[in-house]
């Protein structure tokens, strides 16, 4: 038995004591845990929640209505929940730790990218919280957070993901500091400080013309290791933090390259969890000024089943939620400093429901034994099915794991929930230039347009629908793809589908608007906006084909999406419906009849329906097709003419 192991043996008598009483953490004995942040990061405009933008105009309409929801119930869910769910997925992937203390994913048979630093952060937190205080799990955090340590002072972190190291396993030593023998802390301190993070992080300036978020996740654990006088004399985190503003728009989105909508959170809330920790250094404004209003616009765009946006690599993955959790966490908070402020206090109930709506959605997807689904589908975890070329089951998971600690971290649990935008509604949010996205919601009744489709993951036209209270994978939650699998972006023989119109030329070829990935943006015009209902149309100029033009006008009430399409050229067209017709686990019940279809599954149901014109039946095309959430099938109704109208509807 090594030193090592022998000393961890006695961390029960010994080496346990209460957190010092100038340690950023705080411990109680209810099993809370807090990171106590004095910085004040939100600037006068934010506070007084004006700002003559989107954001500013979208906030105003949202307070009104806010006040107004009269059915309005809080939540089950409290803080203590993300230790719940934590400790499910600790549970399984302590089985799969190798005697060095690494994660060894159960599909890839490796240790895969950053799961054992999130691993440590994990136990650390569990112990630390007094959640779950077993010696034994302890340990196997020690060792884990040893293999980490070690693998970053000697470059050698797995896949060469040393980004993604740093932030956890400094959140990690805080919460092992005063539990874990001295000897042990001071050691994996000394390794820390002598990190060069030139070398530890690839994403760099020196060796890379752009670097985007991996330099990001990287700079929140530079910016911790600054804090605590456990990092070298660089001009890594100044430098890379000024070079990183350029990728933030004026309504404080990020733009990674080709705008991953998942991307945009993840850049943004490992920002902000630099300022929270006090971060006032020569970028602190300009942040400050932008991040803000992307928090905002985090809220705008979730969907009523707390779901992050579609749309691009990465989309439907369960961390996807738990990256919200942190910003809505940190938002809830900030805003909660300001009491004497009703508006604030508003704001803060909306961040903190918004936190457990995405909370619900994270356990919507958890499998039997505790895990994870990595993806929103129920396929078994060696079917990797709807996985990116860089999906694991290990890392994944963990990495939710990480996000939903750090959101723990931050969390004020004396916030009182208050109904949050994804319930409200009332708005339409078009963010055609940057992001090529139409967002909309009346009541819980939330769509997601994709103006300009990026075809190795989306295709162009309305992808989602989500109707509160229903089941939101049926939708549906995306549109299909022909070259479904990222892992080589081949053409797989498939079919581009979204929910939409699609007609064929003189010569007969079929074209359809999920096909095309027009370069010139479309016209949105907002025709409504009240609580009970939204209206908008996109039009489209004539660049399909034998189409001359193409105009949608999407009426939105609670529980009931109305779309009108009008498409001038062919004397005919199809009005296509992609139907999730299998999750993985389970076949959808579809009944058809007529001009009606519905589609059951576990929890929901959701109605298509051809109003217009009359008489015409729906058909199936017979062909699966797979995609992120399984597969699905064309529906569709061939409508003679140039107009339809159709509409989509819950329960």
């Amino acid at each position: 038995m090594t030193a090592f192991a022998c000393s961890i043996l006695l961390l029960g008598r010994v080496h346990t004591r209460a957190a010092d009483a100038t340690s950023v953490i705080s411990v109680t004995n209810k099993a809370t845990q807090v990171r106590r942040s004095a910085a004040d990061i939100l600037p006068k405009a934010a506070v007084a929640l004006d700002s003559k933008d989107l954001v500013g105009d979208k906030i105003g309409v949202f307070l009104k209505n806010q006040g107004k929801e009269k059915d309005f119930q809080p939540s089950r869910y409290t803080a203590e929940d993300y230790l719940r769910i934590i400790n499910g997925e600790v549970a399984v992937f302590r089985k799969c730790q190798d005697d060095s203390g690494k994660i060894i994913d159960p599909v890839m048979k490796i240790e895969w990218q950053y799961s054992t630093p999130c691993y440590a952060l994990s136990v650390a937190l569990l112990h630390a919280s007094g959640y779950n205080a077993d010696p034994s799990l302890f340990f196997s955090g020690l060792k884990a957070m040893d293999s980490s340590v070690n693998q970053m002072h000697e470059y050698k972190c797995a896949h060469n993901h040393g980004e993604f190291y740093l932030q956890p396993i400094m959140l990690a030593l805080d919460l092992y500091a005063s539990a874990a023998p001295k000897e042990k802390v001071k050691e994996w301190r000394d390794k820390i400080s002598s990190i060069d993070p030139y070398k530890l992080h690839p994403d760099n300036l020196k060796r890379k013309k752009n670097v985007y978020n991996h330099n990001v996740v990287a700079l929140a654990g530079e910016y911790l290791r600054i804090k605590h006088g456990v990092a070298g004399e660089t001009d890594f985190f100044e430098k890379h933090l000024a070079n990183q503003e350029q990728y933030l728009s004026d309504l404080g989105m990020y733009k990674d390259p080709n705008v991953p909508m998942v991307y945009d959170e993840f850049s943004r809330q490992y920002l902000a969890t630099i300022l929270s920790e006090g971060y006032n250094g020569p970028c602190a404004q300009f942040y400050r000024d932008r991040l803000w209003k992307g928090a905002w616009m985090s809220l705008f765009l979730q969907s009523p089943f707390g779901e992050c946006p579609a749309g691009g690599r990465s989309a439907h993955h369960i961390w996807n939620e738990a990256q919200m959790a942190v910003t809505y966490e940190i938002f809830a908070a900030q805003y909660a400093r300001h009491k004497d402020s009703p508006a604030a206090m508003a704001a803060a109930g909306a961040f903190k429901r918004a936190a457990h709506l995405s909370l619900g959605c994270i356990e919507r997807w958890l499998r039997p034994d505790g895990s994870g689904y990595v993806v929103k589908n129920r396929y078994p975890i060696e079917a990797k099915h709807g996985y990116e070329r860089y999906s694991a089951q290990s890392q994944y998971n963990l990495l939710a794991c990480w996000l939903m600690a750090v959101a723990y971290l931050y969390s004020d649990e004396t916030i009182s929930e208050r109904p949050a935008p994804a319930e409200v509604g009332g708005f339409v949010i078009p963010l055609v230039e940057d992001f090529h996205k139409v967002f909309a919601n009346a009541g819980g009744a939330y769509i997601e347009y994709e103006t300009r489709g990026d075809l190795h993951y989306n295709p162009t036209g309305l992808i989602r629908v989500h109707l509160k209270g229903s089941n939101p994978q049926l939708g549906p939650s995306d549109g299909v793809v022909h070259n479904f699998d990222p892992t080589t972006k081949a053409d797989l023989g498939g079919e581009n589908l979204s929910i939409g119109p699609a007609w064929k030329d003189e010569a007969g070829k079929e074209h359809r608007l999920a096909d095309f990935s027009p370069l010139e943006a479309p016209t949105v015009e907002i025709l409504k906006e009240t609580a009970d209902a939204v209206s908008f149309s996109i039009s489209y100029p004539g660049h399909f084909g034998s189409a001359n033009s193409l105009k949608e006008t999407f009426k939105i009430t609670p529980g009931l999406i109305t779309v009108e399409t009008s498409l001038a050229g062919p004397k005919t067209f199809r009005i296509c419906y992609p139907m999730l017709v299998f999750d993985g686990l389970e076949q959808t019940r579809v009944t058809l009849k007529g001009n009606t279809a519905q589609l059951s599954l576990r929890d929901g149901s959701v109605r298509f329906t051809l109003e217009k014109p009359e008489g015409i039946k729906l058909q199936r095309a017979g062909r699966r097709l797979d995609f992120r959430n399984g597969e699905a099938e064309q529906l569709y109704a061939e409508i003679p003419g140039t107009n339809a109208v159709y509409s989509i509807s819950g329960k």
